[in-house]
């Protein structure tokens, strides 16, 4: 497959953007996001692209870093009951205080594509796949927040 890149303009156009990012991954997602509200990952869909992601192999991985959980918590019941399902796969992070200044927004996979946001505001971003050279600045970015942000939701597991 050769690179390709696609300027995005509506949310709409995001959203399906990120689908197809997510129907891409065969390793790892990564998800920087203020809150995760737009990307609506609460839908029917995204919950099953998700969960079928997971379910193919358990070595898989969702990685997050969130400036705002409060929202998921408050607004995403069955994305928190995903979660929980998979806690053993998903990792979610609270980037600190001194970098929620921060704009823009990127879903990740397998060092090779992602939609990058521009601005969370707004709903201008890019589709880039199959680019490892590109997305590249992205990975190191998205893995130096993950080193400085804190685990901020805790997964409550009933039973054996």
């Amino acid at each position: 497959m050769s690179p390709a890149y696609t300027l995005i303009t509506s949310e709409a156009e995001y959203r399906q953007a990120c689908d197809t990012i997510l129907a891409l991954a065969e390793h790892e997602i990564l998800i920087f996001d203020r809150d995760l509200t737009a990307l609506r990952l609460e839908e029917k869909a995204r919950l099953e692209a998700l969960a079928d992601f997971l379910r193919m192999d358990s070595l898989r991985r969702i990685r997050v870093v969130l400036h705002d959980p409060g929202p998921l918590e408050r607004n995403s019941p069955r994305l928190l009951q995903l979660f929980g399902r998979f806690s053993h796969c998903i990792d979610v992070r609270q980037s600190p205080g001194n970098l929620r200044h921060l704009a823009d927004t990127h879903v990740l996979a397998d060092e090779t594509c992602g939609v990058r946001r521009f601005h969370a505001d707004q709903p201008r971003s890019a589709l880039i796949v199959d680019d490892p050279a590109y997305i590249q600045p992205w990975q190191q970015r998205f893995e130096e927040l993950w080193e400085l942000s804190l685990p901020c939701l805790r997964f409550n597991m009933t039973g054996l």
